[in-house]
């Protein structure tokens, strides 16, 4: 297979997407208007083809021009990613004084990471002013230029409670009792630290900063009055002020008789090719021709930047998923999409992938579209075709599905029913119970396929019925059933598995795994 698992990436991935997620939630209820101004910062998709983008700020307010770096940590800390050596990795890089870093507490539970319900605010330049405060942690990697961790001293509670008293060298408060510990009250020294704080302020365990080098807080609310203007800044002096005012045109209500033309004059004479393909997608986005056929040159006619090719196919994914795209464009976003996926010209390239990805949950939602692929020779592609299935996916597709099940081929039944099981909405159940009642006799595979659909989810709608006697022995292994067939235990049991090679004992023979159909 062309793309590789690695668990504990997708959990730093999944938790700092979780935390931008939940930082726009709080920023709406203040009043912003927060997109993802960095492509990918909230989802934790993981793809291997590394696209070289210009260096951005996670967030962008379209209606104050307010850009947000968001930090989710599992233990909290004022702490940013730096590579001294290397310019366009330092800590700050593409970030101006003005700019907001977010950091929000992000907890392991066993449903995924859960941040915390506030973030803490600083902007760049309380940061970059105490900087010489800060620590540089070890290389994170033996190569050289590795990325460090930049720490800026703070102090975090580890239990709520009540601020008691504040001096010039000590904040004072009231930790309040848990399971575990009474009730006491706690002095921390300061050691040159800026409170945040106040005497009879409320603080919560692991989530509140109490003290910190930087000299202050960000306040947000004196942001709010700004008005930002990206038709001004689509000719910025600079890159990243251009990047952004591409991206914010279509999520603001801007004259597109205005914005249409500024858009494409931007594709005309960007010398920046990432911001002339970021124009093309708000162009292309807004109905305008110009811009999908920029996007298709990207694709099509990109032999020597291969890796903007891969940057297309997301903005045609965005596309899809996008409110303000115009039905004529989806159509274009289908055809492309299709086209990517099934060229030969792109066989063995990831490329594919992404293009069946985006025909899925992530964007278009086609999923008749889908059914083409979840048996592809490719079978990284197939892995994606079956995975972008969802459980809005509508009763003719399920169908389609349940039919390759009757029909058996060896490679397609399995593939039907691994989508069916991801879908796992009640019409999967209708639809398998409906051919149940008719075919004759059952086909395995539909027993098969309802024993890995959700057990309580099969009980109740079973109730009575002589399938359940069928079935149930199966729904005892399917997921939630038990303790054992959690995801983090078939995971660790799978890992554990594999660590069986010792001295004075033979390793058991084992057939080799298969990646799909053709491997």
């Amino acid at each position: 297979m062309s793309f590789k698992t690695d668990n504990s990436f997708l959990r730093f991935l999944s938790m700092g997407a979780a935390g931008v997620h939940r930082t726009i939630a709080l920023l709406r209820s203040r009043g912003f208007e927060p997109i993802e101004l960095e492509r990918y910062c909230g989802t934790n998709k993981i793809w291997a083809t590394k696209v070289k983008r210009l260096r951005l700020p996670d967030l962008l307010c379209v209606k104050t021009g307010m850009r947000v770096e968001v930090r989710a940590k599992t233990d909290l800390s004022i702490r940013m990613s730096d590579a001294p050596a290397n310019p366009e990795r330092i800590w700050d890089a593409g970030l101006r004084d003005e700019d907001i870093v977010a950091f929000i507490a992000c907890f392991d539970t066993g449903g995924g990471p859960q941040p915390a319900d506030e973030a803490v605010y600083f902007t760049v330049s309380a940061l970059r002013g105490s900087a010489a405060r800060s620590k540089l942690g070890p290389p994170k990697s033996a190569s050289e230029g590795a990325e460090r961790d930049r720490t800026w001293p703070a102090i975090v509670p580890s239990r709520d409670g009540t601020v008691l008293q504040v001096t010039a060298d000590k904040l004072s408060v009231q930790m309040e009792a848990d399971a575990e510990r009474p009730t006491r009250r706690q002095t921390y020294r300061l050691h040159g630290k800026t409170v945040y704080v106040s005497p009879r302020d409320r603080f919560s365990a692991k989530t509140t900063f109490l003290a910190g080098t930087p000299p202050a807080l960000a306040d947000l609310s004196v942001c709010l009055p700004h008005r930002y203007a990206p038709l001004d800044h689509l000719r910025a002096p600079n890159a990243i002020d251009r990047y952004a005012a591409a991206k914010a045109l279509p999520f603001r209500d801007d004259a597109r008789s205005q914005v249409i033309p500024a858009l494409e004059d931007c594709i005309g004479r960007e010398v920046e090719e990432r911001i002339a393909l970021e124009a093309a997608g708000s162009a292309a986005a807004l109905g305008s021709e110009l811009g999908q056929n920029k996007i298709c040159r990207f694709v099509w006619d990109n032999d020597e930047r291969p890796k903007l090719r891969m940057e297309a196919v997301f903005i045609l994914t965005e596309l899809g998923r996008s409110p303000f795209t115009r039905e004529f464009t989806r159509e274009f976003t289908r055809e492309q999409l299709n086209c990517i996926a099934t060229h030969p010209r792109f066989d063995g390239d990831e490329l594919r992938q992404a293009a069946v990805w985006g025909l899925g949950k992530a964007g278009l939602k086609s999923y008749e579209d889908l059914l083409a692929f979840i048996d592809d020779p490719d079978g990284s592609v197939a892995l994606h075709a079956i995975a972008a299935f969802d459980v809005d996916t509508p009763r003719p597709v399920i169908d389609h599905l349940v039919r390759d099940l009757l029909a058996g081929r060896p490679c397609r039944a399995p593939a039907a029913s691994e989508a069916l099981r991801i879908i796992s909405s009640q019409e999967v159940l209708r639809a398998l119970v409906d051919t149940a009642g008719t075919a004759r006799p059952v086909p395995d595979w539909i027993f098969a396929t309802l024993g890995r659909l959700p057990p309580d989810l099969v009980r109740a709608y079973l109730r009575n019925s002589p399938l359940l006697d069928r079935v149930a022995p199966m729904l005892l292994t399917g997921r939630g059933a038990h303790w054992l067939t959690s995801e983090v235990a078939t995971t660790g049991i799978a890992f554990l598995l594999k660590q069986d090679l010792s001295f004075g004992r033979a390793v058991r023979s084992q057939p080799p795994e298969s990646s799909g159909r053709g491997s």
